[in-house]
């Protein structure tokens, strides 16, 4: 999944608070994206608070999130990187992305009493769009899944509206959300913001709903 360090910005603060861009982007949901950089999870999370969702890389980011009071959704991208690391899931409440077999297969071991909510990825970022069915199917099944949001993620506009296109006739009639995902960081919103409104009008045409990740 993106790379959340590598497209932040050390500005001293955003341009462009998230309040502004929710305002200016009404159908879009928005995300803080969150890296594991030594202290600065603390300050960062009190630049994005407004965020409806955190999206991180790995679980002590988002045991830190928690331990701040954040009781919101939290996306782990790209997923676990073993299947123990499905406990501390659960216990986070933390939404695993979904980008392999393998990840299907630990989901199907993990032995717990709460059902987590999957990110089924899409594209270069997960499963081909041809095995995105069967993929769902296999997750959907699972006691141990509460539901399944097929994520395409994207590092900018023009890519996720280019990985839409890809995605729409193989996940035509979808059973359930559809999330096309991309990335920005917040000081460069609102020189990006006709890209992001042309993309969020196409998504809504299309019946996706467009999440977007915001880095500082």
């Amino acid at each position: 999944m993106t790379d959340f360090a590598a497209s932040s910005h050390a500005a001293p603060c955003a341009t462009a608070p998230l309040p502004m861009l929710s305002a200016a982007l009404p159908q879009a949901r928005l995300w803080g994206g969150l890296s594991a950089q030594d202290g600065l999870v603390a300050k960062n999370f009190s630049i994005l608070h407004a965020a409806e969702g955190f999206a991180v890389q790995d679980v002590a980011t988002a045991g830190q999130l928690r331990r701040l009071g954040w009781r919101g959704p939290i996306a782990l991208l790209p997923g676990v990187a073993d299947a123990r690391a499905l406990e501390l899931c659960s216990r986070l409440g933390l939404w695993p992305a979904v980008a392999c077999d393998a990840h299907i297969d630990w989901l199907a071991a993990h032995k717990s009493q709460q059902p987590l909510q999957v990110l089924l990825g899409a594209g270069a970022q997960g499963f081909a769009p041809a095995r995105l069915r069967s993929a769902h199917a296999r997750l959907s099944a699972l006691p141990q899944v509460d539901g399944v949001i097929l994520w395409a993620q994207a590092p900018d506009t023009a890519t996720a509206a280019a990985l839409a296109g890809q995605l729409d006739a193989s996940s035509a009639d979808w059973p359930g959300q559809r999330s096309l995902v991309v990335t920005l960081a917040l000081d460069r919103a609102a020189t990006l913001l006709p890209q992001l409104q042309a993309l969020a009008a196409r998504a809504e045409r299309q019946g996706w709903d467009l999440e977007v990740v915001c880095t500082v």
